[in-house]
């Protein structure tokens, strides 16, 4: 008799098929779902309400100079801004893939739907966080001024350098998880490059400056 090609039985139940009938397994891994026009227009009105509180903040922030380019809640306006008008192209491309269809009926099956996979509760602790930041940076207020000796010159570290260097860091540790030194570094460089750019590039007062 000829022999088996493939060998002999093998105990346990035959292996699942896919459409295209080859053996393959047809579980994924948890996070490895990938995402439904349901969920990316979930998440797009989050991005967009996030915005729309970043933008009404930033409005109602003081004016000490009288001018636009004096204003400290333009960069917030502008962050919201961009942030709107992604959050505006995800949610047209979703509604366009039928992602509002049934929405409103079953919007608690949507939203479960949204937190049943884990880049989409990321995405919803990473707004969160964002939220937590806009809100410090609106209710923490000091600046301090650190003669450096040198020439006059003075260095300056407000509210604002301090909360963004705080959140970032957690943000790095959380999503990036590298070592929270590292993370440290990295959110003290880009908060005070960045800072010292509209400070003294763009002569733009920052939030929580004097």
């Amino acid at each position: 008799m000829p022999e088996n090609p493939e060998g002999p039985p093998r105990d346990g139940p035959p292996a699942e098929r896919n459409e295209e009938g080859s053996a393959a397994p047809l579980r994924r891994e948890e996070g490895d779902e990938r995402s439904t026009p349901r969920k990316d227009l979930l998440a797009a009105a989050a991005i967009g309400a996030l915005s729309l509180f970043v933008m009404a903040l930033s409005l109602w922030m003081p004016i000490p100079g009288g001018t636009l380019y004096s204003a400290p809640g333009l960069l917030p306006f502008l962050t919201g801004l961009t942030l709107l008008a992604m959050a505006f192209g995800l949610g047209l491309t979703a509604v366009r893939r039928g992602g509002g269809r049934g929405l409103l009926e079953d919007f608690g099956g949507g939203g479960r739907d949204f937190f049943s996979d884990v880049e989409n509760r990321r995405l919803a602790l990473l707004l969160g966080t964002i939220l937590l930041y806009v809100i410090l940076v609106d209710m923490v207020t000091f600046d301090l001024r650190i003669p450096l000796g040198l020439m006059g010159l003075v260095y300056r570290f407000s509210s604002f350098e301090f909360i963004t260097i705080f959140i970032l860091t957690f943000i790095l540790r959380i999503f990036w998880r590298a070592p929270t030194l590292k993370c440290l570094l990295i959110s003290l460089a880009t908060a005070t490059f960045l800072s010292a750019i509209f400070r003294y590039g763009f002569k733009v007062l920052l939030p929580g400056s004097a």
